[in-house]
């Protein structure tokens, strides 16, 4: 009997797996520590804390972007502690917006934490009602056209009406989780090139999307697509405190005091748009898409006026890869009372005044797109101001337009929102 129970003991011993000697909570430390280091710091074991490796992060950002700040900074890094507390899954890229940053300057970085390298740093737009050249306003509701901050997950790359887009996941609650019903993308956009941010101060504006430079989108989309890690910051005390991306280490966060922060206004910014010109009587339903709008190109516009060309009222699409203004009641007043008497270019201008209307595209196998058609009316002979000088925020002023040859056109003014106008 001694020598079965003995046996039996020996046998049990042997199958039995050895009791754990780390504290439940170190192996899941430990677990979380590895999965970071893994992604930023391959060269680290994975017994050393993740401390170690969100100082050779930081170390990291601070050499392959010297402009970044060091608040932005802060944020990066404890979004990343947070992604790997909250099991996130996500690849070895990190992209990073600072919105806190005028357009017209270089506010968006894509970072290898692999490779420990910068891989881009471009330009990107913020939806139109976030503001001109500085966003302050962020919205995550339906229809607000403005951009949206916090943590996104990236996901699958298609081809829809921008061409190459990407499709992104907001992970923030009540900052950005409606952004897949907004459909908010990151796409490219011609009006966020360097030559046109150049010429015009500032790049134009999405409808809440990242818009990206046509020349590197491809490349970027390309790179961070397919579940990589989008920081969208802005100094927002209410995403400083709320975020869950930014609280999970109440510790660490308390002992950051010097934050910086901005209130985010309860309502979007007036964009103080002149009324523009159509043609006809009304500006509404299906006539938004019918009535014919007075422009002129955005050269002939600074050498007639000496001024810059308002992008408030350029149009969404160009035409011939040109840029158009919609023109407002004074400027074509003023092209009528000057187009026989001053100088060649107000002559030229009134001549060519154009009429656009949008028109609707398929392109890149059954997406569509809006599209701006030139309307050919005939040469304009002369525009006269009905009811005495126009005054830009009245409705009660019109103009007929005569032309050679054809019927005459009566043009009237709407400040209403239009789809295709405006950046």
């Amino acid at each position: 009997m001694s020598a079965l129970l003995l046996w039996i003991l020996a046998v049990t011993s042997a199958y039995l797996p050895p009791l754990p000697v780390d504290f439940p909570q170190q192996k899941k430390a430990a677990t979380e520590d590895f999965h970071l280091i893994s992604v930023v710091a391959p060269v680290l074991s994975a017994g050393q804390v993740s401390a170690q490796a969100i100082s050779d992060l930081e170390l990291m950002l601070h050499n392959q972007a010297p402009t970044l700040n060091q608040q932005v900074i802060n944020k990066v890094l404890m979004t990343l502690k947070c992604a790997t507390e909250y099991n996130v899954d996500h690849n070895n890229i990190l992209t990073v917006i600072d919105y806190s940053l005028p357009s017209n300057e270089k506010r968006l970085w894509v970072f290898d934490l692999k490779e420990k390298k910068l891989l881009f740093h471009t330009y990107v737009s913020h939806g139109i009602k976030s503001g001109a050249l500085v966003s302050n306003y962020f919205s995550n509701k339906y229809n607000s056209k403005a951009s949206s901050i916090g943590v996104y997950q990236t996901q699958k790359a298609y081809y829809g009406r921008d061409g190459l887009s990407l499709r992104l996941d907001g992970l923030d609650r009540s900052f950005n989780d409606n952004a897949s019903n907004r459909s908010v993308v990151m796409h490219s956009g011609w009006y966020v090139e360097e030559g046109f941010i150049k010429k015009y101060g500032r790049p134009g504006r999405s409808w809440g999307c990242p818009a990206l430079p046509l020349t590197n989108s491809q490349a970027i989309i390309n790179t961070i697509k397919d579940k990589s890690l989008l920081v969208i910051y802005y100094p927002s005390d209410n995403w400083f405190s709320k975020s869950r991306f930014l609280n999970c280490d109440k510790l660490a966060a308390a002992q950051i005091t010097n934050n910086f922060t901005l209130e985010i206004p309860a309502t979007a910014p007036d964009d103080q748009r002149d009324a523009i010109l159509f043609v006809g009587s009304g500006y509404k339903g299906k006539r938004t898409e019918s009535n014919p709008v007075a422009v002129i190109s955005a050269d002939m516009y600074q050498r007639i006026f000496h001024t810059s060309a308002p992008l408030t009222r350029m149009l969404r699409r160009q035409i011939n890869s040109a840029e158009y203004i919609a023109l407002s009641r004074t400027e074509l007043n003023y092209l009528a009372n000057n187009s026989n008497v001053a100088t060649a270019e107000q002559a030229e201008g009134l001549n060519v005044i154009s009429f656009v209307i949008p028109v609707i595209k398929e392109v890149r196998g059954g997406y569509y797109e809006t599209q701006m058609q030139i309307v050919n009316l005939g040469k304009i002979k002369e525009v006269k101001v009905n009811g005495g000088s126009p005054r830009e925020n009245n409705s009660g002023n019109s103009f007929t337009v005569y032309f050679e040859g054809k019927p005459a056109i009566n043009l009237n003014a709407t400040s209403q929102f239009i789809r295709w106008v405006g950046l």
